[in-house]
């Protein structure tokens, strides 16, 4: 997104978390005659609400970095914000204590300030976090949509989301934040399969491989290499140390993709019906930052052809074939997307991912044929 420029934030301020809506309010008309006071002959205030956001942070380190996206977000996607935050109880604190706030920003400099409105939830320890969904349930705007965005861990075993769930648009899920992925994992495909679960699932770590599958979707594209997306009969994935979640993925959506089905996993990896096989290959990360990030996939054919799509540091891919005589090799950038770009991403669709489903569905096949053998 490019970078905004500010023109007027307001600080946050204490308030009855039952007079939230009646503050607002408020604060909306101190903005607007504001506004009227210093340009008498400019536009009204405009009051543009397209979503309910509720982010959850299980911490105040995350709260910080929820904030930081919520205030880059807004100005491209105004809408009602509102921050959940659980904090360690402490004697003599209220369980839950409320803030608000206009934040007023430009889209870009010279335009005019968009204005939206934060809402900052804190609850004093687990049990209090329980009332949460009781003070963000009144405060969902009718007649938009209303997202909940987890930013860490598995939110299925919260009573948080069970409560909220019914509410709720879109849940937007960060697997790549899972401590225990396998398990995890699990619980977003049920929730998926769950016909009384009607929100539509989306994860960030979906948005972190775009890139690496419209790479390798493309050395298809070309008539004479479409035959041999049924003759690959391996693939290798490299990650670097860290979280396998986007190496997991991106097996699950190239088998699927496939049309491979597991009979059998093992510590290295899987097998499948008619002799496929799938490896997982995890490497050293060149630099702390670049934990569990996907760093490659290598396909090999019936033939011997080889198609290789590779990291390269931090920002570009490399491209390698080998069919017969024919070498190609291209290198590419990689662009590099924030969490708020690929929240902004998913804000603006309702609708299910199908390829993220079979690739879940893959997982969970995968996971079923261990079981399987196990027994």
């Amino acid at each position: 997104m490019t970078a905004a420029a500010a023109t007027d934030t307001n600080e946050l301020k204490p308030v009855d978390p039952g007079a939230i809506e009646k503050e607002l309010q408020g604060l909306w008309r101190a903005q607007g005659q504001a506004r009227q006071h210093d340009a008498p002959d400019g536009k009204p205030l405009g009051r543009t609400l397209l979503h309910t956001l509720v982010v959850y942070a299980p911490d105040d380190s995350m709260a910080a970095q929820a904030q930081k996206t919520i205030a880059a977000i807004s100005p491209h996607q105004p809408g009602r914000m509102v921050l959940l935050v659980v904090q360690p109880a402490q004697a003599g604190q209220p369980d839950v204590q409320a803030a608000v706030r206009l934040h007023c920003e430009a889209p870009q400099t010279g335009q005019e300030p968009v204005c939206c409105e934060q809402v900052v939830l804190t609850a004093a320890g687990p049990e209090a976090a329980r009332r949460l969904p009781g003070a963000v349930l009144p405060l969902l705007v009718t007649d938009v949509p209303s997202f909940l965005y987890w930013t860490k861990g598995n939110p299925f075993r919260s009573p948080i989301l069970k409560s909220l769930a019914p509410a709720i648009d879109r849940l937007i899920v960060d697997s790549w934040t899972f401590s225990a992925p396998d398990l995890d994992l699990s619980d977003v495909a049920a929730a998926i399969q769950d016909p009384r679960f009607q929100a539509c699932i989306s994860d960030l770590s979906w948005a972190r491989l775009a890139a690496w599958r419209y790479l390798t979707a493309q050395i298809f594209d070309p008539a004479n290499m479409r035959g041999y997306l049924k003759r690959v009969r391996q693939a290798r994935l490299s990650y670097y140390a860290g979280t396998p979640v986007l190496a997991w993925l991106f097996g699950g959506w190239l088998a699927s993709r496939l049309g491979w089905r597991c009979v059998e996993r093992n510590a290295q990896g899987a097998n499948y019906a008619f002799g496929q096989r799938l490896e997982y290959e995890m490497l050293p990360a060149p630099e702390p930052g670049q934990a569990g990030f996907f760093a490659g996939v290598t396909m090999t054919a019936d033939d011997g052809a080889q198609f290789e799509v590779r990291r390269l540091g931090a920002n570009f891919a490399r491209t390698c074939l080998e069919v017969g005589e024919m070498k190609y090799e291209r290198v590419v950038p990689l662009k590099v997307e924030s969490v708020t770009e690929w929240l902004g991403h998913e804000l603006g669709r309702l609708s299910a991912t199908p390829t993220y489903e079979a690739a879940l569905s893959q997982l969970v096949d995968v996971a079923r044929a261990e079981a399987a053998h196990v027994a």
